[in-house]
Parts: structure tokens; sequence; C-alpha cells
């Protein structure tokens, strides 16, 4: 399914299904992470295992599954020692997601992420010419494999969503803008804490209206807990009138690895999700903690009309 579908889907006011999270899966079926880039390089020692996880994803009832580029830019994969590798480990991932798609015989859109995690190491995403060069890398590469659209997963920090987003839509392809929220001690909704970054919070809604200002075809709310995520909706259709998604995560991450602890259940997720279509959401998927039998929940009740 190429993008203009999904696109046509949206202008039409149905409902689009993203698949759920694509690493917290991979660690879910077995696969160990790394200490420094978490699912960063799992797809080239387990493919098989990536690619049955986009194709549990296509089966589950998904239009859209993101390759597993969340962890791959230059400037995570060098901290590896891998500088040598950037362009196989972003491309293969890519190449992994489009056999899955061909795989199942589904007409559906195929995705790559690129994202504001930090090796672990290092806290933070350094801010300089070089890791904005391999922003811009990493979007050519993912486009020359294959990615029929990126996604700017977990904008949370103005200056790093800028070299994200620039780097993204310098490519010409769509670009989604995901933001990630939390709440301060004070229950303001502030950009996501994240449990690897020295933080500098700020609150949302000056964060995303500095974002938005870069441009994008579709902005939404994601890697924000469910209970975070219909206010961070709310603050953010003050400020965007495109298209609207949401895909959110249950668990707790503990580096380097996603904990299954009190993930919520595939119908209790339906519940919210309804709540944020209310809100103008057109596309629902889910992230880290959300696995195929979310989105098939999901699916089944898009295909009897209920998902509304």
């Amino acid at each position: 399914m190429s993008y203009r579908i999904i696109k046509d889907k949206i202008d039409n006011g149905d409902i689009v299904l993203l698949d759920g999270g694509t690493g917290s899966e991979i660690e879910r079926r077995g696969i160990e992470m790394n200490d420094l880039a978490w699912c960063a390089i799992a797809h080239t020692e387990y493919p098989e295992v990536v690619r049955q996880v986009h194709e549990s994803y296509i089966d589950s009832g998904a239009d859209v599954i993101i390759a597993n580029t969340f962890a791959t830019a230059p400037h995570v994969l060098k901290r590896l020692g891998l500088e040598h590798q950037i362009a196989d480990i972003n491309q293969t991932a890519v190449r992994l997601a489009l056999e899955a798609r061909e795989n199942a015989g589904m007409d559906i859109c195929v995705a790559a992420s690129m994202s504001s995690m930090p090796a672990f190491d290092e806290f933070s995403v350094p801010i300089n010419d070089e890791v904005r060069a391999g922003f811009i890398r990493q979007a050519e590469l993912l486009v020359d494999a294959g990615a029929e659209m990126i996604i700017a997963e977990m904008m949370r920090d103005v200056d790093i969503s800028d070299m994200v987003i620039s780097a993204a839509r310098a490519t010409g392809i769509p670009v989604w803008t995901g933001f990630s929220a939390s709440v301060d001690d004070t229950g303001s909704l502030i950009n996501y804490e994240s449990p690897v970054r020295d933080d500098d919070t700020m609150p949302f809604r000056q964060m995303a209206q500095e974002v938005l200002s870069m441009g994008c075809d579709a902005a939404g709310v994601m890697h924000t807990s469910v209970h975070n995520t219909g206010p961070a909706l709310a603050e953010l259709n003050d400020l965007w009138d495109g298209p609207v998604f949401a895909y959110a995560e249950s668990g707790q991450f503990v580096p380097p690895s996603w904990k299954f602890e009190n993930i919520i259940s595939p119908q209790d997720y339906l519940d919210y999700a309804r709540q944020w279509i209310k809100q103008g959401v057109q596309v629902i998927g889910g992230c880290c903690g959300i696995g195929p039998e979310h989105i098939r929940v999901l699916h089944a009740s898009r295909s009897k009309c209920l998902l509304k």
C-alpha cells in the first residue's frame, strides 16, 4: 500500500492502523537488547525474528509497519564501533519490512523511524554538525532502501527535532512527527523525561508549537503513557489542524530493556483508542509494550465499524 492510499484513507475519514512496538516486540520474543543501543542491531543478528514481528503486525491488520530503525542513527551506531556498517544496518531494517510485506501478500505501507534516542552511555544526543550530517545520511539511506515515509519519533527536544525533521523532509517523502509527553510533579504536561538522557524539561505545548513550525504531513502523540496521551492530544489539537495519530506505550523502560509489567489489556487499549478518535485521531497504533494482539483487537473493532 503506497503512502498515497494511506493519505486517501485519511482524506476519506477512515481509520488507519499502525503496527505496535517493534523493538519491544523483538525483545518480548526473547532477543537480548544491546547495552548501548537497545534494539538497533537486533535485525542484523536475528533477521528472521524481526521479519516475523513485522509479519505478525501485518497479520493483525496493520496498514503501516515501521522498520527497526528507531535506534540506528549514525551517532548511536558509532558508539558501538559500527561506523562502517551504518548503511547496511539501516537498509537491512527497511529490507526486512519490505520482505515481510511481500511474504504476507498484503498491500500495506512501509515506514522508517528516525528518533531522538542517544547511545545510552551519552545520556543525550550531541548537537553538532557531525550528528546533523548523520541524520541526513540516515534519511537518505532509508529512502534509498524503499521506505515510503519517515516517522520522526519521540520529538521531545527542539534542537534534536530540527536535525531529524529537516533531514527527513529534505528527502521529499512524507514525514510524520510524533511527540512524546510526560507529567511533572505539579501535574503539568511537559516534554517526555527519559530514563537514558538528561532532559531540560519544558511545557509540552511550547515544545510542540516550536517543532510543528518545522513542518510535517501528520502529527501525533507516541511513546507516551495511555493516561497522558489524551491530554497531550488536546494540546496538540490546539496547535495543529492536519491529520493526527496516536500510539501509546505500556510498561516501563529500564535500560537496556523494556519491562512488560502491568501491560494494558487489548480491550482496555481499545477503549482508550476510541477516546482518542473522539479527539480527532485517525491513525491508531501502539508503541513499546503494545503488541500484535492489541492491533488485532483494534482491527476487529474497525472491521465491525465499532472503532469510532
